[in-house]
């Protein structure tokens, strides 16, 4: 039931109550236009005395849908007509009336969410007091929705002045999907911007780099064949020296020979010099003697 069709019955409960005689034919009633479950109405039908199953069926009522007020108060009017009169007199009074706590539920609204959004946490000069008009509380909360449209709008980059239909047809969740899409969608073509600024960057650098690494190669070259030459005038050089040492060793050897006959020749002539020195002595010393 709805919170009209609720007070309704709050109001109408003593007389039910008092004068409803919740009987098995009027569970069965109930029963057979839907009203109640049968299962209900066996919970009802156990209580003992008449009010307490009135009481319990008033508990069972305001789960049953917003149709089942206007089927009880059909059924009502065929055996109690004038509780049926109160419900329906007092079901307009409660649509026509305001709720006393109204004007305090939409002013803790109003303060507690409504002016966060849009003044601020700390901005305590437009908090509303408890004593505030209903009149002045609905102008308030109406310009504050109307800022708070207006600033909506704006940061998704929306001008109200073009009167976009697509735009004012959409609710501000897909408002927001919508940015946010568009978003997305420029991030992806910057991403692939970037991406095709980087391969264009990695390809003039490699072009810098294959002229840079030819130059290095042409240099390299140049000095290896510098290097080559001066290998072979080394080769040359060094062939040179080897003959030369081989004459020179060979030389060396010739001169060892000959100096090793020379000493043979010295010894040999010593020798005779020192038998011809013997020979003398002897001769001397014979011719002396006699």
């Amino acid at each position: 039931m709805d919170p009209n069709q609720m007070r309704a019955l709050d109001q109408c409960h003593p007389d039910i109550l008092r004068d409803v005689d919740i009987d098995k034919q009027f569970l069965l009633r109930m029963y057979i236009d839907n009203i109640i479950t049968q299962a209900q109405s066996e919970e009802i039908e156990q209580e003992t005395t008449r009010r307490a199953k009135a009481s319990k069926l008033l508990e069972v009522l305001p789960r049953r849908g917003p149709s089942c007020f206007r089927q009880f108060v059909n059924k009502l009017r065929q055996d109690y007509p004038w509780i049926a009169e109160k419900l329906d007199t007092e079901h307009e009074k409660a649509k026509r009336e305001i709720p006393k706590d109204i004007n305090t539920k939409l002013l803790d609204v109003y303060n507690n969410q409504l002016c966060r959004l849009v003044h601020g946490l700390y901005d305590q000069s437009s908090v509303l007091p408890l004593e505030t008009h209903p009149e002045y509380l609905v102008n308030q909360i109406s310009d504050s929705v109307r800022i708070l449209h207006s600033r909506c709008y704006r940061s998704l980059g929306i001008s109200l002045r073009d009167q976009d239909p697509i735009m004012t047809c959409l609710s501000l969740s897909q408002l927001i999907d919508r940015k946010v899409h568009c978003l997305q969608n420029s991030l992806t073509e910057m991403k692939w911007s970037l991406h095709e600024e980087k391969k264009k960057k990695n390809k003039s650098n490699i072009i810098v780099l294959d002229q840079k690494y030819e130059k290095e190669i042409t240099k390299t070259k140049k000095a290896l064949e510098k290097q080559k030459e001066a290998n072979k005038k080394l080769e040359s050089s060094l062939k040179v020296k080897t003959k030369q040492i081989l004459s020179l060793s060979r030389e060396s050897t010739t001169l060892q020979t000959q100096n090793q006959q020379l000493k043979e020749r010295v010894q040999e002539l010593e020798s005779a010099l020192v038998y011809q020195r013997q020979s003398s002595q002897v001769s001397m010393i014979t011719e002396w003697k006699m």
